[in-house]
């Protein structure tokens, strides 16, 4: 390989690297802001008021008050687990391991997590959270424009995915010929 060829491969390479990094990161203080905002607020409200008391009567007022808005955070959690997927495709990319089948199937993984998370976002909390705090028994739903297209964007992603699978597949192939 060139010369030319080959400094923007290891740019690339280095910015894999650092990306990867920044993934794991962005994940810790997705799941940080998500227990700093749905969960901590409900637990210090029920550890205030004396809901929660040392008795298991106590134990179960706080689980309930608590349990109920973790499910709003489940989104936050989904998503921070496909930034985790996510960084593990970029480092490969930052070891130069680039068209394998690890890191193609990495890229649909965290297209779907990400999915999921909207998923639950949409439909999934909401309903299970009024559920839980018998605000309704039907199936609760909050989709805004911008939803629908990160829907969008996340399904071509797992697209994009899915066709980086079959090239490493390929590849592999051809690599085992040669």
């Amino acid at each position: 390989m060139t010369e030319a060829a080959l400094a923007p491969l290891q740019r690339a390479q280095q910015l894999a690297g650092g990306a990867a990094t920044a993934a794991v990161v962005g994940a810790v203080l997705i799941v940080i802001g998500a227990v700093g905002r749905e969960i901590m607020p409900p637990a210090a409200e029920a550890l205030r008021s004396g809901e929660a008391t040392p008795d298991l009567a106590g134990v179960l007022n706080f689980i309930r008050a608590v349990g109920a808005f973790i499910v709003l955070a489940v989104p936050s959690f989904l998503l921070a687990g496909a930034l985790l997927d996510l960084s593990k495709v970029l480092d490969e990319y930052g070891k130069g391991h680039f068209f394998t089948l690890k890191a193609s199937a990495g890229v649909r993984s965290a297209a779907e997590y990400a999915l999921w998370a909207l998923g639950f976002k949409i439909v999934g909390s909401p309903t299970i959270f009024a559920w839980i705090t018998q605000e309704g028994r039907g199936f609760e739903w909050h989709m805004e424009p911008f939803d629908f297209g990160l829907i969008g964007f996340a399904a071509f992603v797992a697209v994009l995915g899915r066709v980086l699978e079959a090239a490493a597949r390929i590849k592999a192939e051809n690599d085992e010929i040669v």
